[in-house]
């Protein structure tokens, strides 16, 4: 079963036996212009990765993470009361209305969500683009059909044998990122996973965190409709650029709802030489309205998802 969903995600699978060929082959092809010592180092990262998502999905998160916590004052089955919407759902909603687009898997313990027939070099937060809104910051809006979910609750992990995975979380937020900058580019990578539903995590370390996890755009494309467009994909220069950019700031937390005003506005208008119009935000009760703008209107789905522990896909692949 899971070679038919990496082979849906186009995410070539390593079996143990060949992984290190497989890793270093990658390497050669990211490293070729600063030698060796690039190349061992590129290898690391990729194998503590691999590790770290077994170590993260059993509930053991440090490894990945250096973060801000803060602990939720309210109960975890509550969400943030400035971001909630008149409805309530229970987690299953998650599992009804994505199984179209992907497969439920049992992973390490967890059940994650793989989506499928996304293209070669996908990545979480590269087809859609970014809208400012006065109440959160910066809010991703997806143009996937899964996005309304899996972009504003829980958070996205990568593992050799099932590709991009995403774990079910019960808080939104405008998007779970944490941003890099430099000269010329705007860079983000997906948060990943925790187990922990009392804390919100806000940062993770730049030195394990591999490079694949990032998506670099020009800062001058920032604004454009779809960002899949602008993604610069060639890996040695997007790498070079990962590599040497700083830590854009920190994500905040106000009344518990994540604010993402980490990136400038200022600095986009002056680089994309646009205007930045604040988007205004419509909360919706139903998730397929969610994520559609019109008028500088964009509407969230912002409701209350309560966790279910007897709550289980109606299909549910198993893979460990």
């Amino acid at each position: 079963m899971s070679n038919i969903i990496v082979r849906r995600q186009a995410v070539a699978r390593r079996d143990a036996d060949n992984a290190s060929k497989a890793e270093q082959s990658g390497s050669r092809r990211v490293c070729r212009m600063k030698g060796d010592l690039f190349r061992r180092k590129i290898t690391m990262k990729r194998v503590l990765a691999h590790h770290a998502v077994r170590l993260m999905l059993g509930g053991v998160t440090a490894c990945l993470l250096t973060v801000v916590e803060i602990p939720n004052p309210i109960a975890p089955s509550s969400l943030v009361s400035e971001a909630r919407a008149a409805t309530t759902v229970s987690i299953s909603t998650f599992y009804e209305d994505l199984s179209s687009y992907g497969d439920w898997v049992s992973y390490h313990g967890a059940t994650v969500f793989v989506p499928v027939d996304v293209p070669d070099g996908w990545r979480p937060y590269t087809v859609g683009h970014w809208a400012y809104t006065e109440q959160y910051g910066w809010l991703w809006i997806s143009d996937e059909p899964f996005g309304w979910a899996t972009y504003h609750y829980g958070r996205w992990g990568y593992a050799d044998d099932i590709g991009w995975y995403w774990v079910p979380g019960t808080r939104w937020a405008p998007a779970w990122v944490s941003w890099r900058r430099d000269r010329e580019h705007v860079i983000w990578a997906p948060l990943p996973p925790r187990r922990d539903p009392d804390l919100i995590s806000i940062e993770i370390t730049f030195d394990t965190t591999p490079d694949y996890y990032w998506v670099v755009v020009p800062t001058r494309e920032f604004l454009v409709a779809d960002i899949s467009t602008v993604v610069i994909r060639d890996e040695p220069e997007f790498v070079r650029i990962v590599e040497a950019a700083e830590p854009a700031g920190d994500v905040t937390i106000q009344n518990n709802v994540v604010i993402n005003k980490v990136i400038d506005v200022d600095v986009i208008e002056k680089e994309t030489d646009q205007k930045v119009t604040a988007v205004k935000v419509s909360k919706t009760d139903a998730p397929e309205q969610s994520g559609k703008l019109e008028n500088d209107t964009v509407k969230v789905f912002q409701g209350e998802v309560k966790a279910d522990a007897d709550a289980k896909p109606a299909k549910l692949k198993d893979i460990e």
